[in-house]
């Protein structure tokens, strides 16, 4: 396994921050050898080539105190409204990391405004966050949204081929009529408060918003505030 992929394994850094201990010169790695073949004793060397491999029986240090694989946990959270997607803020009323254990810490995978509620992953696994979370892996994301007056066929035309937002135009989106005034719309982007944005740019307003799936994964019966467990084989 390559450096940075055991640092961020074993810490829930992600790739490019594990990347950028080993390029400062912070990561030393003791090389496991066989001392009754080899007559070598191992030692600690500095590591800045990211190219580097370690096995299970090498050990690796960031800044001199050996890094313990830990164990990675992966929760499934129905995020309730009011809720801040981040682990501290100092402004914030409430922070989603309250409604998880504490133990060991974890981390939003990606976000959810405040005023927006349903599903979001915590982890301590910042391998799987990218996997989830980098664009270059499409992951759908579904959500049921209120608006403030029926859509056109023309706006929901508009919504399915792409729209232009501030910060460029959006790849074509699904989206499904539910009833009068509630839509299905399911993206694989992240640009901030997207499906809202989307909404504005035809002429309306977003009343409520609940993310019911990602990927493969659906929310489904999971009580709001409430969590659930999960293994990545889900995926």
């Amino acid at each position: 396994m390559r450096i940075n992929q055991y640092i961020s394994r074993s810490t829930g850094y992600s790739r490019r921050k594990a990347e950028e201990l080993v390029l400062a010169g912070r990561i030393k790695v003791a090389f496991f050898v066989i001392p009754e073949k080899s007559g070598i004793q191992p030692t600690d060397e500095i590591v800045t080539n990211l190219a580097t491999e370690v096995n299970p029986l090498d050990k690796v240090f960031l800044d001199d105190k050996l890094i313990q694989p830990q164990k990675f946990v992966y929760y499934a959270l129905n995020k309730p409204v009011g809720y801040t997607t981040t682990t501290s803020d100092p402004h914030a009323e409430k922070l989603i990391t309250e409604l998880v254990p504490k133990d060991p810490p974890v981390f939003p995978v990606g976000r959810l405004d405040k005023d927006t509620s349903g599903l979001i992953f915590l982890t301590n696994d910042g391998d799987f966050a990218q996997k989830m979370t980098h664009p270059k892996y499409e992951k759908e994301k579904e959500y049921i949204v209120e608006t403030d007056k029926e859509l056109s066929d023309k706006s929901l035309n508009k919504l399915r081929n792409g729209i232009e937002l501030d910060d460029g135009i959006t790849a074509p989106a699904k989206v499904k009529i539910i009833s009068a005034k509630k839509y299905s719309i399911t993206i694989h982007e992240g640009k901030n408060r997207q499906v809202r944005r989307m909404i504005e740019a035809v002429g309306a307003k977003v009343i409520t918003l609940k993310r019911i799936r990602i990927g493969d994964f659906e929310l489904e019966n999971l009580e709001e505030g409430k969590y659930k467990k999960f293994a990545t084989s889900n995926f």
